[in-house]
């Protein structure tokens, strides 16, 4: 097997699941993009909208469109900082108890079919396969091409 086909087996697969998750949640009233936004929030709150879209690797329009829908819903608030009258800071509210256990639940049940079959030994090699793979694209990378000029190279993205 080509290095081509595992690198797309992981995209699939990655697809897949987000795909799952998302049509399961949305019967429950929420996108996994507004899931993922709330559990940004819920494990730093207080977050800014500039962080949150950090965190979830989306422009800050988008994270403030998501922001905008889950205070709507009544999900997170905003409010105010004390630092910067320009910014707001965003935390969940107490109706998204509900939602956090259903989506915890959710999210269970997908990790059961999704490693249905596998033995826990597999489960962890896998996780230590992942780490390392996550490990090596998270340095420094140089574009296509810029061997010769060294000083274009850069970080990717999610590594900043």
């Amino acid at each position: 097997m080509g290095a081509s086909a595992v690198m797309a087996k992981i995209g699939t697969a990655t697809r897949m699941m987000r795909k799952r998750f998302d049509f399961r949640a949305r019967a429950m009233g929420m996108t996994l993009a507004q899931w993922r936004t709330i559990m940004a929030v819920d494990s730093d709150e207080g977050l800014t909208q500039r962080r949150i879209a950090a965190m979830l690797e989306v422009g800050e329009v988008t994270a403030g469109r998501l922001i905008d829908r889950l205070v709507a819903q009544g999900w997170v608030t905003r409010k105010p900082d004390p630092a910067d009258r320009r910014a707001y800071r965003i935390y969940v509210t107490p109706a998204v108890e509900s939602k956090r256990e259903q989506l915890a639940a959710l999210a269970r049940e997908e990790h059961e079919i999704t490693f249905a079959g596998f033995t826990a030994a597999e489960e962890a090699l896998l996780s230590d396969m992942l780490d390392r793979i996550l490990a090596n694209l998270g340095k420094p990378c140089t574009p296509a091409g810029a061997a010769e000029r060294p000083q274009l190279a850069r970080e990717p993205e999610s590594a900043r």
